[in-house]
């Protein structure tokens, strides 16, 4: 991160993620519907998924239901967000078949031993040093080749006119969804202080450079952006 103190999954931000999620990204409860479709299309009815950065679990709670023949396994480096997806996996009724990691990706057996990966309002967290490519080929490692990745991440060029215009609509939206006086404020110094905003081509530069191709953009809002990428095959 940027800083480390902006985002604190462990402490305030952390209670009030979920909250300011859904008010401030554009069809977010979708998302994880649209994810679950195209991952649906690529695995079939039986797959190993990774969730990177499992959060509260929503995205557990969009896949296990659906999906009874997938295996799941939840990471995070929060041990508060960690606690509150095991509870979505106990109120599922789904411990069977996902499991729930505390810590980095780099905590997992290094083999590529899942058919997919989602990666979901993680990266953009991280400094465009390396941390950001270190991620992303800790995840790409550990997907078999071929496998999808979808990625959904803040992103943009801050000295741009596109990404001005498109702050100031943000910014409208968030007051629109009832985001305003003092929360507000808070959360736009949030995100100065915490988010490492690169353009699109960039994120898609790392990527690569990885080892995972670009396929297409399958969600889009404001800031935000979700592709679909594969994991390479070996030459």
């Amino acid at each position: 991160m940027k800083d480390p103190r902006a985002f604190d999954f462990d402490g305030d931000y952390g209670e009030i993620y979920d909250d300011i999620a859904r008010t401030v990204i554009p069809g977010y409860e979708q998302l994880f519907q649209a994810t679950l479709a195209l991952l649906g299309g690529r695995l079939g009815s039986r797959a190993n998924v990774l969730v990177v950065g499992c959060g509260t679990g929503k995205e557990i709670a969009a896949l296990a239901p659906a999906e009874p023949g997938w295996s799941i396994t939840g990471v995070d480096p929060s041990a508060e967000m960690v606690g509150v997806t095991r509870s979505v996996v106990r109120r599922l009724g789904v411990e069977s078949r996902v499991a729930v990691v505390h810590g980095e990706v780099d905590a997992l057996p290094a083999q590529a031993s899942f058919d997919a990966a989602t990666v979901i309002n993680v990266m953009h967290f991280l400094r465009d040093d390396g941390t950001k490519a270190a991620l992303m080929e800790a995840v790409a490692t550990r997907v078999r080749p071929g496998g999808p990745i979808l990625l959904f991440d803040l992103h943009g060029d801050p000295v741009s006119e596109a990404f001005q215009e498109l702050d100031e609509a943000w910014v409208s939206y968030m007051r629109i969804r009832g985001l305003q006086g003092e929360a507000l404020e808070e959360f736009l110094e949030r995100l100065r202080k915490g988010i490492d905003y690169v353009p699109e081509s960039r994120i898609m530069e790392i990527c690569r450079s990885v080892g995972l191709e670009p396929q297409f953009r399958y969600f889009g809002g404001f800031h935000y952006g979700g592709w679909l990428l594969t994991r390479g095959r070996p030459a």
